[in-house]
């Protein structure tokens, strides 16, 4: 759990600061972008062949402690489609935990974007690290 939640930290991490961040705009099938990332980091999917394609808008950052990929609110269902396809059912109301499939992925609707967050098991010197990158990212956008 202290993974899972250490991860979710990550990603409010990445994604509060994307006024200070330089999102790429993706291309092509996102599913398979969401899945490349996940396996890269050691996750272990239920099925990697026959998955729906993702298409439409979407764009990502990425940076040491994981990748963050935003999409419009519209494509929530076919991302969730998706994730569920490729991981089975999520472990937790907000994803997937390490525990369970080898990576911490969420995804949740914000606003006007579909948020997905793929983060690999952390060291407790990484959690450190990315606790103080959050912290001042809060910071920054408080002023």
């Amino acid at each position: 759990m202290r993974v899972f939640t250490s991860s979710i930290v990550c990603g409010v991490a990445l994604l509060c600061g994307c006024s200070h961040v330089h999102y790429v705009q993706g291309s092509g099938d996102a599913g398979q972008f969401l899945l490349q990332r996940a396996i890269a980091y050691g996750g272990r999917p239920i099925a990697t062949n026959g998955l729906a394609t993702v298409g439409g808008d979407w764009r990502y950052v990425q940076d040491e402690f994981g990748v963050a990929v935003l999409f419009p609110v519209s494509q929530y269902s076919d991302v969730d489609a998706y994730l569920r396809s490729a991981f089975g059912p999520p472990s937790f109301h907000a994803g997937w935990s390490v525990r369970d499939i080898g990576v911490a992925i969420y995804l949740q609707r914000v606003d006007t974007n579909t948020e997905v967050g793929i983060f690999p098991p952390m060291s407790d010197e990484q959690m450190a690290r990315a606790a103080k990158k959050m912290d001042e990212i809060v910071k920054k956008n408080t002023k």
